[in-house]
């Protein structure tokens, strides 16, 4: 067979990259074999090719996201060592905030007095997850976050469980949420609305309550366990994760309450945070 034409297993232990991540690199065009033979479909690569697919490998290895690696290695063909320099900044910066994280799990666990609770809380990390959109009724209302959530929620919750609701069936089906309108912390005129997922027909005589579909789509979400009073530095938290990410927000800020505080201690209390986000990076796949 010509040197020129390596089929895709052969190609595979050269590189130390996996068919699998090969035909994804193909599908994204950083790896496109130099021949497909179209009654076969079978790969074939050029020994030219595998300097890059050794940079690609080397580059997944360092936790280089695949739109990273496309970046950098067309900016190692321009020349551009502005470009690499910056990008090779970036993951340094992602580098020092996961070792950071690792030196505060490593500090707890050394720990004599560390708790069950308090290594949850290191090692419950923000994921990117799908959420369905949701038909709701809301009601918004402006002033101190916890004072006007107080306020709004009881409010909600007795117009949805009406007489005239019940009779007609209506049913909440997830838990309740609280979206923040606005783009910034606000200590005391901040915008929210409560709301509740429901099926039915609802019959409204709150004027200020709304009816209508909330979006679905990616969510950061990030579970917080304890009281409502560190939810603040639960949001930092995954505000500070979205923010090295650079992740475009799409959408209010989400508390979703997934159980009772009437029926749990605070300690058992469980919300989750979802910040709506549109990203089109991918993790390397080099396996």
């Amino acid at each position: 067979m010509a040197s020129d034409r390596i089929p895709i297993g052969r190609f595979s232990l050269i590189t130390r990259l996996s068919p699998r991540a090969l035909r994804l690199y193909d599908e994204r065009g950083l790896l496109v074999p130099e021949i497909k033979d179209l009654c076969t479909g079978y790969r074939y690569y050029a020994g030219t090719q595998i300097p890059r697919g050794v940079s690609i490998k080397t580059l997944c290895s360092l936790g280089f996201s695949l739109c990273d690696i496309d970046v950098l290695l067309t900016a190692k063909e321009e020349h551009d060592s502005t470009t690499v320099r910056e990008l090779f900044a970036k993951r340094r910066g992602e580098i020092r905030s996961e070792v950071s994280r690792l030196q505060q799990i490593e500090a707890i666990l050394a720990d004599g007095e560390a708790s069950l609770e308090s290594i949850y809380m290191s090692l419950n990390e923000p994921l990117i997850r799908d959420v369905p959109p949701q038909r709701i009724v809301g009601k918004k209302g402006t002033g101190p976050y916890s004072e006007t959530i107080s306020r709004l929620m009881p409010e909600l919750c007795s117009q949805v469980s009406s007489e005239e609701n019940r009779k007609n069936g209506l049913r909440v089906t997830g838990p309740p949420m609280t979206l923040y309108h606005d783009r910034e912390y606000r200590e005391k005129d901040a915008t929210m609305e409560v709301v509740l997922p429901i099926a039915g027909r609802i019959v409204l005589s709150d004027p200020d309550m709304e009816v209508r579909t909330l979006p679905g789509g990616k969510v950061l979400s990030l579970i917080h366990k304890g009281s409502y009073s560190g939810l603040h530095g639960a949001w930092s938290r995954i505000g500070a994760y979205a923010e090295e990410r650079e992740f475009v927000l799409t959408g209010s800020h989400r508390e979703v309450y997934l159980n009772d505080p009437a029926t749990v201690s605070e300690e058992e209390l469980l919300t989750e945070l979802q910040i709506p986000v549109d990203t089109a990076a991918r993790g390397p796949v080099a396996d």
